[in-house]
């Protein structure tokens, strides 16, 4: 009995650390609408509230690690679950590292890629939503879960997708290299999330596998 309550608390830790990173990524998207919108101010405002998460996130992961340290779980699902939260780990610092690149170089974005890029962040959040549906159930119905690691899949592959317009669009824009290379470098750290959300699904993948034999 003290094992599974043990284990029930591993699990709500994780799902607490998975909203606190989903608040985080709501923030960035935020963020990152204000500025293509033009309103620096909000996009700086949201931009805090995003670092603010992303350290709730920190402190909920180390409570993780406390736990498990402490023997809550058998050896190999306590090198599951570090790998699961390492993962997520991921998605915020991608956003945060999407808005440093953003704010600290003042991108100007031609008019012509932000309906592109509303669209990038429009299938990223499907894909965030994904990541919270796969996890919940990865502690519940796994069958269930890799219905969504599929889905994650799918919609990286739109993505990368969207990503190639982009940059295909931008590159024949009477634009200096400069300004276009910036703007690119920009339109990679964008699907930085979304790649990380494929990696997890991965390894989410892979961790039913092997339950399973």
């Amino acid at each position: 009995m003290a094992f599974w309550k043990k284990q029930k608390k591993i699990e709500t830790l994780v799902l607490e650390h998975l909203h606190c990173v989903d608040e985080s990524l709501v923030f960035f998207q935020e963020a990152f609408t204000a500025y293509l919108d033009g309103d620096m101010e909000k996009a700086d405002r949201l931009a805090l509230e995003t670092h603010r998460a992303e350290g709730l996130a920190d402190d909920v992961r180390r409570k993780v690690e406390t736990a498990l340290l402490g023997g809550a779980l058998l050896a190999p699902s306590r090198r599951d679950i570090l790998e699961i939260i390492e993962e997520v780990d991921k998605l915020a610092n991608a956003g945060e590292a999407i808005l440093d690149y953003l704010l600290l170089q003042q991108v100007r974005i031609p008019e012509e890629l932000k309906p592109m890029l509303h669209e990038i962040m429009s299938k990223t959040r499907e894909i965030f939503d994904e990541v919270n549906q796969a996890l919940n159930l990865f502690f519940q119905d796994m069958n269930r879960a890799l219905e969504h690691t599929k889905a994650i899949e799918m919609k990286e592959g739109e993505v990368d997708q969207l990503e190639r317009a982009v940059i295909k669009r931008l590159f024949a824009m009477d634009l200096g290299l400069a300004e276009k290379l910036q703007v690119r470098g920009l339109v990679e750290e964008l699907v930085e999330p979304s790649d990380r959300a494929e990696d997890l699904s991965d390894r989410v993948d892979m961790m039913i596998a092997q339950r399973r034999f």
